[in-house]
């Protein structure tokens, strides 16, 4: 699959650069991460819109950080795994009847 370039995205070139060698990476199997982190401002939202938009053929999640739990570490990690959970099927019908 080819990267997908955003007209509206102008600079950051390296960082959009790190972004697309670590989803190339990870279509070619390897396990990656991905962190963007800073001050207000500084353009997080629109590297990770960029990073989504490249991220064709991915299942993405979103989380929502909240400021309350901005000292406790890995806060977020319980939104991924609600998210990651496969939905469950109602039982059979030989479940039901016992």
């Amino acid at each position: 699959m080819s990267a997908i370039r955003g007209p509206a995205f102008v600079g950051r070139t390296s960082e959009r650069e790190a972004i697309d060698g670590l989803l190339a990476r990870v279509r070619g199997g390897e396990s990656e991460v991905l962190v963007i982190h800073g001050e207000a401002g500084i353009g997080k939202t629109a590297l990770l819109r960029y990073a989504a938009r490249q991220a064709s053929g991915f299942r993405l999640a979103e989380l929502t950080g909240v400021e309350a739990e901005m000292e406790l570490p890995f806060a977020g990690i319980h939104q991924l795994r609600i998210d990651a959970r496969p939905a469950r099927r109602a039982p059979g019908p030989a479940a039901r009847r016992s």
